[in-house]
């Protein structure tokens, strides 16, 4: 989520995807909000963020570690720098919240809190669900950094995930052999069985979700690898707008979770957007001020700490919406610039592994 949530890409940033993380993360903080005022309801869009986190993921984790040195401690700098990004600020939001309530914390609940491990467990901090499939897409990536070995983990992980649609692919062309006869009802039905097969044959490490980090890996390495002509990239927003734009058709315009057997096709629309997207701010389309940069270095204190603020201010004032955001806001900025930004300088000159 260089996540994209919670990192920054390298030098040139662009800034037109560090003010979409913002808005991003600023659905999420809309969508959590209760009660959800009228005119905001049209902005609970927390579903069409997460897929962005996801995709933005994929695409710095290319544009970032492309040129890094083609060594056996590749992957485990790639992942102390990975841990120093998202653990200390999650440390620092949770464990407040931890103290309140570790009395009715179960056994071992402690452990799978602090250590975000990529397993369907429960959250203090709800938005930490998309950390753990974070995780799990840093686990994989750094042994793909890995020299010799790296390019076939990769496609070792590819293929696993469209493993995961082989058997409904299978069974929907043998199906189509007898379309003639088959009832609109029917037809929901089996798309609907497909994604219940889907989503519990998959885990942290293989599942949909895989398809949009790939859709972003496959963007950022057209980045770095091709220097269109404006044209194709505009080329490429374009259809990759339309895709999307498909895609949320079907998931209520981003307000619900797209089904599981329609995220390839979400994915796709996703990777042509982003290259297009960046291509056009490469080429100088389009300029993007620094002030885009700040907003984008807020999001991931924006997307931890709101929670915990939504249900503390809800709680001493109770309906005082405007006076919410304003107070999550604030704690975003000052965990910005002078925790996280400061922290991240510290931890920045600390190599363990070469």
């Amino acid at each position: 989520m260089r996540n994209a949530v919670t990192d920054q890409p390298p030098p040139p940033r662009l800034g037109s995807l560090e003010l979409g993380r913002f808005i991003a993360a600023a659905f999420v903080v809309v969508t959590h909000l209760p009660p959800l005022p009228l005119a905001l309801r049209g902005l609970a869009l927390g579903p069409l963020a997460v897929q962005y986190f996801f995709v933005l993921s994929g695409f710095v984790m290319v544009t970032a570690h492309h040129g890094d040195p083609k060594t056996w401690t590749r992957p485990l700098n790639f992942w102390w720098r990975r841990a120093c990004r998202i653990y200390p600020l999650y440390w620092l939001i949770l464990l407040p919240m931890l103290f309140v309530d570790w009395r009715a914390l179960p056994p071992g609940a402690l452990w799978h809190l602090l250590s975000l491990n990529p397993a369907n467990d429960p959250d203090i901090i709800p938005p930490a669900w998309t950390l753990r499939y974070e995780l799990a897409f840093y686990l994989m990536f750094g042994l793909c950094l890995a020299p010799v070995i790296g390019r076939y983990v990769l496609g070792f992980w590819v293929f696993s995930v469209l493993w995961l649609y082989l058997p409904p692919a299978i069974r929907w062309c043998t199906w189509l052999r007898g379309w003639h006869w088959m009832k609109g009802g029917l037809v929901v039905k089996y798309l609907a069985t497909v994604n219940v097969y889907l989503v519990q044959t998959s885990n942290h490490f293989v599942s949909p979700w895989e398809c949009l980090f790939f859709a972003g890996l496959a963007a950022g390495w057209l980045f770095v690898t091709l220097r269109p002509p404006l044209w194709a990239g505009m080329a490429a927003l374009l259809l990759g707008a339309a895709l999307c734009l498909h895609s949320l058709a079907l998931s209520k315009w981003g307000t619900e979770y797209p089904n599981a057997l329609k995220l390839p096709l979400a994915s796709l629309g996703y990777a042509l957007f982003f290259y297009g997207l960046v291509v056009l701010e490469a080429r100088q389309f389009f300029r993007c001020g620094r002030w885009t940069l700040r907003l984008g270095a807020m999001s991931y204190p924006l997307y931890i700490v709101h929670m915990p603020l939504i249900l503390l201010v809800g709680w001493m004032l109770p309906s005082h919406t405007v006076l919410t955001l304003a107070v999550i806001t604030l704690a975003a900025f000052v965990l910005t610039f002078y925790v996280d930004r400061p922290l991240q300088r510290l931890l920045r000159g600390l190599r363990l592994f070469g």
